[in-house]
């Protein structure tokens, strides 16, 4: 633990943020140049995405009715892949800018975290785009369906319905990972205490700012309980042990040497 200290010591706070500053604007260039990348193919991906709403039952009258929506909409799907995309680099840069301050105990539930964040947030864009959203516009279509009328569906906000909860996905799973690591790290001096509230009240605003307008009116529910999951789940998670006993622990063993 000592040497753990002193290589803590050896670094200002200084080089500190300069590391954290490193680590976003590496994210941030690598998600750049991955939503470059996938918007060469979004519109192959989106095309074969709306076929599945002309198998069986499902919507047959798509229609885009602003030409430069379909623009909006390549964009967003492209960003939207680059950030996940970028997701594993950016844990594995988490990892490593906080491994120097984690104790041998906190080492393996940050990376299991780390590691499983960035397998199920791809899954669960995954099922939203492929399971979810068909499944519930094909169940609203049936709803509202009239006789002798054929209804015709803006395809824009289909997809933007879908990005809306792709986006409350990947703050969702920032957010929990951000509160699980800051009650691992941050349990000592009550920093915790400290960070969770500042971490809830930023990802409120960027539910509500992020959110497309088909979420209107539920913006506010919406991003409420959303957080108070995240939180509740957070809070569930089970530490290794307590970062007071560790140190009432070492204080101890010092007592007795």
């Amino acid at each position: 633990m000592s040497e753990q200290m002193i290589n803590l010591e050896s670094k200002s706070l200084e080089n500190h943020f300069q590391e954290l500053y490193s680590l976003v604007k590496n994210t941030i260039l690598f998600t750049s140049i991955s939503a470059i990348g996938w918007s060469i193919v979004a519109p192959q991906l989106l095309t074969d995405w709306v076929n599945l709403f002309n198998t069986g039952d499902n919507i047959n009258q798509l229609s885009i009715y602003t030409p430069f929506n379909w623009i909006e909409v390549k964009w967003s799907f492209s960003i939207m892949m680059g950030i996940i995309t970028a997701f594993p680099l950016f844990s594995v840069m988490l990892y490593r800018f906080s491994k120097p301050a984690l104790y041998p105990n906190e080492v393996f539930p940050v990376k299991l975290i780390l590691i499983a964040n960035s397998l199920m947030l791809p899954i669960s864009i995954f099922l939203i785009w492929i399971w979810g959203v068909p499944n519930v516009v094909k169940y609203a279509n049936g709803l509202s369906q009239l006789e002798n009328i054929s209804a015709r569906y803006d395809l824009f906000e289909i997809v933007n319905f879908a990005l809306g909860f792709t986006v409350m996905a990947i703050i969702s799973f920032i957010l929990m990972t951000s509160l699980i690591l800051s009650r691992i790290i941050g349990d000592v001096d009550g920093m915790y205490n400290w960070l969770r509230p500042r971490i809830m009240i930023i990802s409120f605003g960027l539910f509500i700012l992020t959110m497309p307008s088909v979420f209107e009116g539920l913006r506010i529910p919406l991003s409420c309980v959303i957080i108070f999951l995240s939180d509740l789940l957070a809070r569930s998670f089970p530490l290794a042990r307590n970062m007071t006993e560790i140190i009432q622990d070492d204080t101890a063993l010092k007592g007795h040497a």
